[in-house]
């Protein structure tokens, strides 16, 4: 008769066998951990975002925290990035803003724009960045004889941007108080093209301004976007003024100036 071994020394086998699987598992589990491998930007929890204080990217000191953002830019956008991220910073004696967007530089650097806010939450809060730069940098102010046109184009880099990127900021720690302020300076932008005339007003980029910030936060019918009511939240004047249909920017326009003086149209002049 074949050699029977006894139950309890058949339990011992089986548990110590059962122990060297559970062993194998755990090796070949450790060996596929992926937690160790830098992830993208992208890919990042919001609460291990390296950029603090994201808004003072927009701010007049900008030029010194620009080059943070960098290493965060994708690889295919990094030729691009670096071709033309520094041409607004460069900029000297306060050119008409519409004269430079489209020349060769400023073709590159919109190009740059349309890349960045499509990518990353860093990489569209770079746009943003370099927006206002460009704001702060050119000549948009119409003057006395009313040419709204170089706000407009500026007012229309804001919109693209906002179009894209604003609902969602609402919950992106990187881009919340960003994209608020981005808002803040279309109205302001906006508000300077259709109030350029001495009697009146320019009827074009109010009924168009009026038609995308309505569509932007729903202010005019419930429920509000997202977007909505974040800058219900932080701007309740600028919100309110929506729905003024006589003026409906001036709130935009007197935060946008509290918050950024020098953005002036006239290179702070």
């Amino acid at each position: 008769m074949p050699h029977v071994p006894p139950p309890g020394r058949t339990f011992v086998a089986v548990l110590l066998a059962a122990s060297l699987l559970l062993l194998v598992g755990a090796v070949l589990v450790r060996g596929y951990d992926t937690r160790g491998l830098p992830r993208a930007p992208e890919d990042r929890d919001p609460e291990s975002r390296t950029i603090a204080e994201p808004l003072q990217l927009l701010s007049r000191g900008s030029a010194l925290r620009i080059e943070e953002l960098t290493p965060l830019i994708a690889p295919e956008r990094r030729d691009a990035w670096d071709s033309a991220h520094l041409l607004p910073f460069r900029l000297a004696g306060c050119p008409k803003l519409l004269d430079w967007i489209d020349s060769s530089q400023g073709q590159r650097f919109e190009r740059l724009l349309g890349e960045l806010r499509r990518g990353s939450s860093e990489e569209a809060l770079a746009a943003l960045a370099l927006i206002f730069q460009l704001a702060r940098s050119t000549e948009w102010d119409p003057g006395l004889l009313a040419r709204t046109q170089h706000s407009e184009r500026l007012g229309g880099l804001l919109q693209e941007w906002l179009r894209v990127r604003a609902e969602d900021s609402a919950k992106d720690p990187l881009l919340h108080e960003p994209a608020l302020a981005g808002a803040l300076l279309y109205g302001r932008v906006m508000r300077t093209a259709y109030d350029a005339p001495a009697i009146g007003r320019m009827e074009a980029p109010y009924e168009r301004a009026k038609a995308f910030l309505w569509e932007l936060t729903r202010a005019h019918a419930a429920p509000r976007t997202q977007f909505g009511e974040s800058l219900l939240a932080s701007h309740p004047r600028a919100m309110a003024n929506l729905l003024d249909l006589d003026d409906f920017l001036r709130g935009f326009d007197e935060e946008a100036r509290l918050l950024f003086p020098e953005l002036d149209g006239e290179c702070g002049a």
